[in-house]
């Protein structure tokens, strides 16, 4: 259930993305209001280095894409 539940939530999250003029983080901060659940996942994903780990991923598809 909880594998369902993070799909949902990323496929909507994309939608999200590719159907308005906005960036992730704007939408981030359209949901995620002070001191509640939501930007406590956020945070906490972001001390434990979830961005940094998505950019290298992404740095390391483009570069194999480039044959590198």
């Amino acid at each position: 259930m909880a594998v369902q539940i993070a799909a949902q939530a990323v496929a909507g999250s994309a939608q999200l993305v590719l159907n308005r003029d906005a960036s992730p983080a704007d939408l981030a901060d359209a949901v995620a209001s002070p001191g509640g659940t939501t930007i406590r996942g956020m945070l906490a994903m972001q001390a434990a280095g979830f961005q940094n780990a998505v950019v290298a991923g992404l740095d390391a598809t483009i570069a194999m894409d480039k044959g590198e």
